[in-house]
């Protein structure tokens, strides 16, 4: 029955990416979430923190592929983008990690990020990062699970205070685009810059370079 249960939920997300348009570039549809367009201010101390957690096969826990390759460097989808805006902007990258590690299998990884979706579970981190205070744009990268974000984003946001800074979202998915995550994030941060942040299909994921690297320069981010 669980098998079962598991080939529908990729059914579904299967369906929904033959009706979604490309999503290769910006894609603000957080409503009324105070989204800024541009980066304000110069002189940026950058951090770049993303949650990945690529499984062995190739599969993630409701999204399908989450590893891409790249002139022959594997990475995971969201660590990819996440790459590729450190080397623009010049930033610090962190990975948002758990303390206790995921499971490594498909089915495990999706019964306990379901558990903790479900149960409102803040899982702890294992990610340390000394010098927040000292950073004034983060940018915060995540893949959607379950038509969210990963119970880990909201320990992240937990745990470093991002009020007043500047706040860019970026994320991949299956076909679900920002699943409403943006307004997540303005509640969990109502008293940061939100800027209009990059949500790209992971079918898209391995080409995005050159439209990430448009968003960059039109959020003001990149010369």
């Amino acid at each position: 029955m669980k098998k079962i249960f598991y080939a529908m939920v990729l059914l579904s997300v299967t369906a929904c990416l033959a009706i979604a348009c490309s999503d290769d570039e910006p894609n603000n549809d957080g409503g009324n979430t105070d989204i800024e367009e541009v980066v304000p201010g110069t002189n940026h101390k950058i951090l770049v923190a993303y949650f990945s957690e690529p499984l062995p096969d190739g599969v993630d826990a409701v999204t399908s592929a989450s590893r891409v390759i790249v002139d022959g460097d594997l990475y995971g989808s969201v660590q990819y983008v996440a790459t590729v805006i450190r080397e623009a902007t010049g930033g610090d990258m962190v990975r948002i990690q758990t303390a206790q590690p995921y499971p490594g299998n498909f089915n495990d990884l999706a019964d306990q990020a379901d558990n903790e979706r479900q149960n409102d579970i803040h899982p702890a981190l294992a990610t340390e990062i000394d010098n927040f205070d000292d950073y004034d744009v983060i940018f915060v990268g995540y893949p959607i699970w379950w038509y969210q974000m990963p119970m880990a984003m909201y320990s992240f946001f937990d745990k470093f205070d991002c009020n007043g800074k500047t706040v860019i979202p970026f994320s991949t998915h299956g076909g679900s685009g920002w699943s409403g995550t943006l307004g997540d994030i303005r509640g969990l941060v109502p008293n940061a810059t939100m800027i209009d942040g990059y949500s790209i299909s992971r079918n898209n994921t391995a080409t995005s370079r050159s439209g990430i690297l448009n968003w960059l320069r039109e959020i003001g981010m990149t010369e």
